[in-house]
């Protein structure tokens, strides 16, 4: 079962890379019904989400993949992302030193801190 689940979380992935994000998503939710806790199947939903202007929708799986997983970077800057894209800067700044304070060496989420601290 687990070779499948891999194999799905792939054509996702594939999908994804493909810009093809509502065949990303049907197959993201299936590998999540298979297994609820694939690491990364709800970032890339998430994500694709996000690429879709879905941002409601994004900002909830970033979310439940912060509630898995509270050290997940991707995650915490996915979410920061999506927060901006939707106006809402208070709290992609909060997301983006989140990432920051896990891990504070990485010039990116430091980059983006800065950006949104001189606004």
């Amino acid at each position: 079962m687990d070779n499948d689940v891999e194999e799905l979380f792939d054509q996702g992935i594939e999908k994804f890379n493909a810009d093809a994000y509502d065949e990303a998503i049907t197959i993201f939710k299936k590998v999540l019904e298979m297994n609820p806790d694939h690491p990364d199947a709800l970032y890339y939903r998430a994500l694709s989400w996000s690429n879709k202007g879905d941002y409601n929708q994004a900002i909830s799986d970033f979310t439940k993949a912060l509630e898995k997983d509270p050290f997940d970077t991707d995650s915490w800057i996915g979410r920061g992302e999506t927060w901006q894209s939707k106006g809402k800067s208070k709290r992609a700044l909060a997301d983006f030193k989140k990432a920051l304070s896990i891990d504070p060496d990485n010039p990116d989420y430091q980059k983006l801190v800065d950006d949104l601290e001189e606004k």
